[in-house]
């Protein structure tokens, strides 16, 4: 509904009342006074974790898996560990033997005592991800990991830690003793070609001035300058040039290779081309001689042929804990913000570390610039329209290069636009040890990242490079790994994560664990019992996302998952300030209502009276549920009459003329509105009764810049009119 209101704005049903006071209550009491045997407490979490333990160890033994009792023991020794290895996945088994492959390769000293908790992320981690078999620490096998492999946990040496030099192997293209192929060719008329000319942007300091007394006075900062330079012939210098495509045609037809026939154009894609290649036909010719060039860089050993693997989790692992321990001089330390993150932090966090697979060359390569000299970039060039045509954004500077096509440093030298630089970012961050990923937004890629506040040591999860909203519309791209489920999640479900840990680590793992445990309910039960869990879930931990989740999505019908949204925030309330949290709330609100929607709608127009008091009560922007249901009490008519309300709240909200976000919201919800109306006739003429709504006040005016209003762009679109003018 618009304006939208708050979960405490109005008193709450019946069920959401008892549950408030039932949660005052011990858990234990509040569960007799309501008679109900509700199996989540700590004593139910305990024994659903050592059942887990004894089926697991009871499945390694029957595929004739030996694991040490002192490891056994090791991990049953910390309640938060145990729960954590064999209660936050269905299968516990690829958790447990990860962890031992890890403990195996990297040493008990290093996985238990010193790096337990990123032992556990990547542990945990690898259990959603396919095991990457490049190098030891993973083996076929026979279990229910994602690709029906196993870790290995076989006895190994302890692994040393390896980081890949160039793997390029330079081929002599002058070699007397084979005859040469096309590829000899274009790379001799390349390296045996005059240098050319070229200009480039430097950084440059200013020159040096001096006193009166000859001391040399500080000098300012860098700036960049242009400037002339010679260097070698390159692919890109070809295919911008066409005096250069014509000696290369006719190098290579005289040394028999007369069926090439480079033709790029007059400078259409060169080293600093920004516009995108609309003609095809030019575009396939550009593509097929930057195809021919990096096909000679590769197979000649000027580029790789392919990109470096990736690490295993042991060399990821033992990539970082190296760096961590790095003895950096306390001045160094403190310019470099060192460490950036803590790596004892509780795994949770570390997820998105842990899931980083960059080949370790190319992390290292950042890395020394980092620890050697400070360098910390997390942008590169922007480039422009050419950035969404990878052919001619790889055209227009293909050279000699010692990484591949996905690396940084490629990323750095060719360019992009928001997607690379928000991999840049987050793939910077994470090699100096900090959780961190891309994320989406309309339109627009940004960054996201885990930090700690150095005064109270609360984690947080926040946002950068934000172009075209904020955290109510970011999409995380590193998946949400706290459930059974997985995958890309909205922001706010990696905040929940910090904001658990934060508040209590221990009661995080339990609620995690008890999402665990109600997966395992019958299906009746879970049915019935969805609003209780959820009250026994938020009082472990407010923050208990996945055990909300797994409530919501088992609501039978709408007035359950209603009823299952009472009683989140009837517990949410008691251990948060009204008004905390704002986007976490509305998270929860806007999934109920969307289980709400995907469940039968009533068929009485009473009931359906009843579940509209709870939608609007409950501050509902569900179009589509809203407007089934009230069509559902009095058919079109009231549809109608219900959406012009709509906009009249809308036009009376201060909201509107704060910033376009509300406008935007609205224009969305006319939109999924329009949708539901049958029939093209029907839509114009109920998109003219909206409009008719909006006269006199089409215009948004907004810090004094006037402007359409975009839910009446929207409606004039829905109409098949022209949307009408205002005067800026």
């Amino acid at each position: 509904m618009t304006p939208r209101a708050r979960h405490r704005s109005a008193p709450f049903s019946p069920i959401a009342r008892k549950l408030l006071l039932l949660a005052s209550l011990p858990l234990s009491l509040a569960h007799a006074q309501d008679g109900i045997d509700t199996p989540w407490g700590p004593g139910a979490v305990q024994a659903f974790v050592r059942a887990a333990r004894d089926r697991t160890l009871a499945a390694a033994a029957a595929k004739g898996i030996t694991l040490p009792a002192d490891f056994v023991a090791w991990v049953a020794a910390d309640p938060v560990r145990c729960a954590s290895v064999y209660g936050c996945r269905q299968d516990p088994l690829p958790v447990l033997l990860a962890l031992r492959s890890l403990d195996i390769d990297l040493g008990a000293d290093l996985v238990r005592r010193d790096y337990p908790q990123l032992a556990l992320a990547f542990a945990i981690q690898g259990s959603y991800a396919p095991p990457r078999r490049q190098a030891s620490g993973w083996n076929d096998g026979d279990g229910e990991a994602p690709d029906g492999t196993l870790p290995d946990v076989t006895p190994r040496a302890t692994l040393q830690l390896v980081v890949p030099g160039d793997p390029r192997v330079r081929v002599d293209t002058h070699d007397p003793s084979r005859p040469l192929d096309r590829d000899d060719h274009l790379i001799n008329f390349l390296e045996d070609h005059a240098p050319i000319e070229v200009e480039v942007t430097v950084k440059e300091l200013p020159p040096l001035e001096y006193d009166d007394k000859g001391v040399a006075k500080p000098r300012g900062k860098a700036v960049e300058v242009k400037k002339k330079v010679t260097r070698g012939l390159v692919g890109a210098d070809v295919i911008a040039s066409p005096s250069l495509q014509n000696e290369c045609n006719a190098y290579l037809k005289a040394h028999g290779c007369g069926d090439v026939a480079i033709d790029c154009g007059d400078h259409q894609v060169a080293w600093n081309s920004t516009n995108a290649i609309d003609d095809q036909g030019l575009r396939q010719r550009i593509n097929a001689a930057h195809e021919l060039f990096h096909a000679a860089y590769r197979n000649k050993g000027r580029m790789p042929a392919e990109r470096d693997r990736a690490p295993t989790p042991a060399e990821s692992m033992l990539w970082f804990v190296r760096n961590d321990r790095w003895p950096f001089p306390a001045e160094q330390k403190l310019m470099r913000e060192w460490p950036r993150f803590p790596l004892n932090a509780p795994w949770p966090v570390l997820l998105m570390l842990a899931a980083d697979d960059q080949p370790l060359r190319e992390r290292e390569d950042i890395w020394l610039r980092f620890r050697d000299g400070g360098e910390f970039r997390t942008y590169g060039e922007y480039i422009g329209g050419i950035a969404q045509q990878f052919d001619m954004q790889s055209a227009r500077r293909v050279s000699p290069f010692a990484f591949s096509y996905g690396s940084i440093q490629m990323m750095w030298k060719d360019g992009g636009v928001c997607g690379t630089m928000g991999n840049i970012g987050a793939r910077t961050y994470r090699i100096v040890g900090v959780p961190a990923s891309t994320a989406g937004q309309p339109g627009h890629c940004a960054i996201v990242r885990m930090e700690q506040d150095p005064k109270t040591g609360a984690f947080r999860c926040v946002g950068g490079q934000y172009a075209t909203g904020g955290d109510e519309v970011t999409t995380v791209h590193a998946g949400w790994n706290y459930d059974d489920v997985g995958g890309r999640r909205p922001m706010v479900f990696h905040q929940s994560v910090a904001w658990g840990v934060s508040r209590d680590f221990a009661s995080y793992v339990q609620s995690l664990v008890m999402r665990r445990l109600w997966d395992a309910e019958p299906a009746e039960r879970r049915a019935a019992q969805g609003a209780a869990f959820v009250q026994a879930a938020v009082a472990t931990n407010p923050f208990a996302l996945p055990a909300v989740l797994g409530a919501i999505d088992a609501a039978p019908d709408a007035e359950a998952a209603l009823a299952v949204l009472d009683a989140f925030v009837a517990s949410f309330d008691r251990f948060v300030k009204p008004g905390e949290y704002p986007l976490y709330r509305s998270t929860v609100r806007d999934l109920a209502h969307a289980r709400a929607r995907e469940l039968p709608a009533p068929k009485d127009p009473e009931a359906a009276k009843r579940l509209l008091g709870d939608l609007e009560r409950q501050g509902c922007d569900d179009a589509r549920l809203l407007a089934r249901t009230w069509r559902t009490i009095g058919g079109e008519a009231v549809f109608t009459e219900r959406s012009v309300a709509a906009v009249a709240r809308y036009l009376a909200s201060p909201a509107r003329l704060a910033n376009k976000a509300e406008s935007k919201r609205f224009a969305e919800q006319i939109e999924q509105w329009g949708r539901t109306v049958k029939g093209k006739a029907q839509k114009q003429e109920w998109a003219e009764v909206m409009l008719a709504a909006f006269a006199g006040q089409e215009a948004l005016v907004i810090k004094k810049k006037r402007q359409l209003d975009p839910a009446v762009a929207a409606l004039c679109k829905l109409a098949g009119r022209a949307p009408p003018t205002v005067d800026g």
